[in-house]
């Protein structure tokens, strides 16, 4: 090669170099997905979330922070549970710190919040990634609803309303009941949550819990992750039956214009393709509009078949494989979310 040659070759390296992040960016797949439930860079270390995002097409992710993570813990063959009993304030003060911890990554990756039916009118429109700042529990409130007030000040969009703790709030759906559901603060927790504009999240709830929230609250509601069963579950069996939601109840979520989202736990379904069948098959009884996709990415404990978000576009594939029309594949892989959100913010 000629000293002429070897420079212009230098030359258009270097361009290429500088112009490698636009190129990227003009070559990235459209924004058109949203997860209901994600940990991505929490329970998941140290994630890029934008450029995950970026990378596989994912308009929206909900990051869930894990309101009861100090007094749990996970056991082989056995699941979560609650090993300890929160010092007063304790789960608040971190519910703060983690809070303040992801807005500060949002603001370096320049992320979008979605803090009110504009900015999500806004997102839905536009091609810019956001996030939904959401808990996974309601145990910060602990006691004093001003502190769900404070919250949603600071962004919190999406409550799930317990997690593996039975709390202030309600029993949770893998211990043995001590309120029979929901309890009175938890009743009033969701009749706040749609007076704040904040999605009430059933997963983890128990049936009775799931019967209060839908008695409580006049907005559509969402079961964020998790799968449908044909009969009522119970606290005594298996984790992950005792962690299902009735169809009966489904199909009350559903008639208040909510949201089953299904998880892709690869012990019950293997494939893309079976997890598939269960989103298929959950629409058959609630109506294709009514079907999200709640990935619980990074705290399935590694048994998934949706490891990162590279799987959602091979998903929408098979999906349409199935059957399902364009607009149907892109409402359960994420547009009947956001539509459930847009309702709770209104």
């Amino acid at each position: 090669m000629s000293r002429r040659a070897f420079l212009r070759t230098c030359a258009a390296a270097g361009l290429y170099a500088a112009l490698s992040p636009y190129l990227a960016r003009a070559q990235a797949r459209p924004l058109v997905y949203a997860d209901m439930h994600s940990h991505i860079g929490l329970l998941g270390g140290r994630a890029d979330v934008r450029e995950a995002m970026v990378a596989n097409g994912m308009l929206v992710v909900s990051r869930k922070i894990v309101t009861d993570g100090p007094v749990i813990k996970r056991f082989p063959g056995k699941g979560v549970q609650q090993v300890r009993e929160p010092a007063p304030g304790e789960l608040a003060s971190r519910f703060g710190r983690v809070l303040a911890q992801m807005k500060a990554e949002h603001a370096s990756a320049n992320l979008i919040e979605i803090v009110d039916a504009a900015t999500l009118k806004r997102v839905v429109g536009g091609s810019e990634p956001a996030v939904v700042l959401a808990s996974e529990g309601a145990d910060f409130i602990d006691g004093d609803l001003k502190r769900l007030e404070a919250a949603r000040q600071q962004g919190l969009v999406h409550l799930q309303l317990v997690h593996y703790r039975v709390s202030d709030i309600g029993d949770h759906s893998t211990d043995r009941p001590v309120h029979n559901g929901l309890t009175a603060l938890g009743k009033e927790t969701v009749a706040m949550c749609d007076r704040l504009g904040i999605l009430v999240d059933v997963a983890h709830c128990t049936p009775d819990g799931i019967a209060h929230a839908l008695e409580a609250s006049r907005k559509p509601m969402v079961y964020s992750h998790g799968h449908m069963v044909s009969t009522t579950p119970h606290w005594t069996q298996s984790g992950i039956r005792a962690r299902a939601i009735s169809s009966s109840q489904a199909r009350a979520i559903a008639a208040k214009g909510g949201v089953i989202g299904i998880w892709p736990l690869g012990r019950q379904y293997g494939s893309l393709d079976g997890y598939a069948s269960a989103l298929i098959d959950t629409a058959q009884t609630v109506g294709i509009a009514h079907v999200g996709v709640g990935t619980d990415l990074f705290g399935l404990g590694g048994s998934t078949v949706i490891p990162g978000y590279e799987q959602f576009p091979q998903l929408e594939e098979v999906l349409l494989k199935r059957g399902l029309k364009p607009d149907e594949a892109r409402g359960v892989l994420g547009g009947n979310y956001l539509r459930a959100l847009g309702a709770a913010l209104a």
